[in-house]
């Protein structure tokens, strides 16, 4: 593995007017030779986040289905570069 990117966490609206403050971090290979920018990760993670229910993502499983889809779609994104995605900070409320 190479360098792990950590991105400044996020707040996310949920429904029913509840919020999610998510910080990830991106594991990149050892191909990676400069920090990529981690824009379109962050907009991944609002696109998967918004408008889930809070009470599922309480719920251990369905946040690592959620995980498991935000990495598939970083892999593609990031052309392979990402090849592991970690939740640095996981607040609802």
């Amino acid at each position: 593995p190479g360098e792990v990117l950590v991105l400044d966490p996020v707040q996310i609206n949920l429904e029913g007017g509840h919020y999610l403050r998510i910080g990830i971090a991106l594991q990149m290979t050892n191909n990676v030779a400069h920090a990529p920018d981690g824009s379109k990760a962050l907009d991944a993670t609002i696109d998967l986040f918004s408008g889930l229910d809070m009470a599922d993502l309480g719920k251990a499983k369905e946040r690592h289905h959620l995980k498991e889809e935000l990495l598939e779609h970083l892999e593609h994104e990031y052309h392979g570069d990402v090849m592991g995605v970690y939740f640095t900070e996981f607040v609802t409320q």
